[in-house]
C-alpha cells in the first residue's frame, strides 16, 4: 500500500485516502449504526402494541353497543307486539258490543213489526164491534207499548250515533204540554234565588215528581253556580230524571258527566251504580257488569258496593 504525507503533519494516510476498517473512528460509527436501528426497531414494536390494543378497545365497545341495541330492538318488537293485541283485543271488544246493540235493534224491529200486525187484526176486530168495551181499551193498550217500543228504537240509534238527522227526546209521557209548561222557569225569579233556595227548589220539584221542571231548574243551577258544592249532586240527579223516565241511554252519558267532572263528590259511588242499572236495563250486561266491578273495587266498603254485589251475583 502507498502513503502519503500531509504537509505540516507527521500522520501518514493509505493514498485512497479511506481509513482501514480497524481504526478507532470506524469502529465508533459501527457501534452507532447498531444503536440507531435498535432504538428505531423498539420505537417500531412500541408503536404497533399501542394501536392494536386501541383498535381491540374500538372494537369491544362496538360489539357491546351493538349487542345493546339488539336487545333494544327486541325488547321494542316485544311491546309492539302487546300494544298491537292490546289494540286488537280493544277492538274486538267494540266490535262485539255494536253487534250487540245491532242485535238489540233488530229484535225490536221485529217486536215492531209483531205489533203492527196484531194492531191490524185489533182494528179489523173494532170496526166489526160497537165502539167502547174492552177490546177498545185493548187497543189502546196496544197502541201504547208500539208508541214506546218506536220510542226506544230512536233513542237507540240516537246513542249509536245511526241517524245523526234525528234527535230523540224524553219519553211521551214527560213530553206533555202541561209538564213543558212547567219545565220554562221564570229566569226572573230564578235569579233572585239564593244558591241554597234555587237547589231546594228544584229538588223539591224532583221529589214532587216533576221532572222535567226538576231537570230545568237543576241545569239552571249549575249555570248560576258551577262551582257549588252542590253542583256534583246537581248533576246526578239530572241524571235521576233520565233513569226514571226510562231513557237509560241518555242517563248513562249523565252519570258520566258526574263520574269524570266530580271524582272526589259524594255521588260517583251512586252514579257508578245508577249507570251500572242503566246499562243492564238496556241489556247490555257486558258493560253493566264491568261499571258495577269498578264500583266495588275503588269504593268496596260503600252501601252501593254491597248493592251492586247483589246485582252481580243475580246476574
Amino acid at each position: 500500500m502507498m502513503y502519503r504525507r500531509e504537509a505540516g503533519s507527521d500522520s501518514t494516510l493509505p493514498a485512497s485516502g479511506v481509513l482501514n476498517g480497524n481504526t478507532p473512528m470506524t469502529k465508533r460509527n459501527g457501534w452507532l449504526l447498531v444503536a440507531v436501528v435498535a432504538l428505531v426497531a423498539a420505537l417500531s414494536g412500541c408503536a404497533t402494541t399501542s394501536d392494536m390494543s386501541g383498535l381491540e378497545n374500538r372494537l369491544s365497545y362496538l360489539e357491546r353497543r351493538y349487542n345493546d341495541s339488539e336487545k333494544n330492538r327486541d325488547q321494542y318488537q316485544l311491546r309492539m307486539e302487546d300494544f298491537r293485541k292490546h289494540q286488537a283485543d280493544q277492538m274486538q271488544q267494540v266490535r262485539t258490543q255494536t253487534a250487540e246493540l245491532y242485535a238489540a235493534i233488530d229484535r225490536m224491529r221485529e217486536d215492531i213489526q209483531k205489533l203492527n200486525g196484531r194492531l191490524e187484526i185489533r182494528e179489523r176486530n173494532l170496526n166489526e164491534q160497537p165502539a167502547g168495551g174492552a177490546l177498545s181499551d185493548r187497543m189502546i193498550e196496544v197502541e201504547k207499548d208500539l208508541l214506546a217500543v218506536k220510542e226506544r228504537i230512536v233513542r237507540l240509534e240516537d246513542y249509536l250515533n245511526l241517524n245523526n238527522a234525528k234527535k230523540p227526546g224524553p219519553p211521551a209521557a214527560a213530553a206533555e204540554p202541561q209538564t213543558q209548561a212547567k219545565a220554562k222557569p221564570d229566569a226572573a225569579s230564578e235569579h233572585s234565588l239564593s244558591e241554597s233556595e234555587h237547589y231546594a227548589k228544584a229538588k223539591q220539584m224532583f221529589d214532587g215528581g216533576d221532572l222535567e221542571g226538576a231537570r230545568a231548574e237543576f241545569q239552571q243551577f249549575l249555570k248560576r253556580f258551577p262551582k257549588s258544592a252542590s253542583a256534583d249532586a246537581a248533576q246526578f240527579w239530572i241524571a235521576e230524571v233520565y233513569y226514571r223516565q226510562k231513557w237509560y241511554e241518555k242517563a248513562i252519558l249523565e252519570y258520566q258527566k258526574v263520574i269524570e267532572g266530580y271524582p272526589k263528590g259524594n255521588k260517583i259511588q251512586a252514579a257508578l251504580l245508577k249507570q251500572g242499572f242503566s246499562f243492564f236495563n238496556l241489556g247490555d250486561k257486558a258493560n253493566g257488569t264491568l261499571v258495577l266491578k269498578e264500583l266495588i273495587k275503588k269504593f268496596p266498603n260503600s252501601n252501593e258496593a254491597k248493592i251492586a254485589k247483589q246485582k252481580l251475583e243475580g246476574a
